[in-house]
């Protein structure tokens, strides 16, 4: 062979190589239809994992790491700000949103001061309780 078509052969490849290709792909073709078969097969998983629900009070913001280790962990997490500094409550408050948005969570106001912050995995139905009570004559 000669030295072009060595270089030939190497960018292009040569005539013998064609039918591995072929055979490859056929052989492709039944993988794939093998693999659809197995996406349209139902998988039943038991599920046992439980819902944890975890009722913080932090003192200050010194806790919050704590906090947030629950939230990182999928569980639901009552916060009560009542007995913290309103400049700690922001600042909790600001973490533990950034925490909750870094996995996918949802934060609902339930009282003044209280609130639930819970998981992608945990669904909330109803209206808000602030609303709720505020529109039935409750003022906080």
């Amino acid at each position: 062979m000669s030295v072009m078509q060595n270089l030939k052969n190497l960018f292009i490849g040569s005539d013998e190589t064609v039918g591995d290709y072929e055979s490859i792909y056929e052989n492709d073709e039944m993988a794939a239809d093998e693999i659809k078969d197995r996406r349209n097969r139902e998988v039943k998983i038991a599920a046992t994992t439980t819902l944890q629900i975890v009722l913080a009070r932090p003192t200050d913001f010194s806790e919050v790491k704590a906090i947030g280790d629950d939230l990182n962990d999928q569980k639901t997490v009552l916060l009560n700000l009542e007995t913290v500094r309103s400049e700690d409550a922001k600042r909790i408050l600001d973490f533990l949103s950034g925490v909750a948005y870094a996995n996918g969570a949802d934060i609902k106001m339930m009282a003044q001061k209280t609130f639930a912050i819970m998981p992608k995995n945990v669904g909330f139905s109803g209206v808000d309780l602030m609303s709720e009570l505020e529109n039935n004559g409750y003022s906080f």
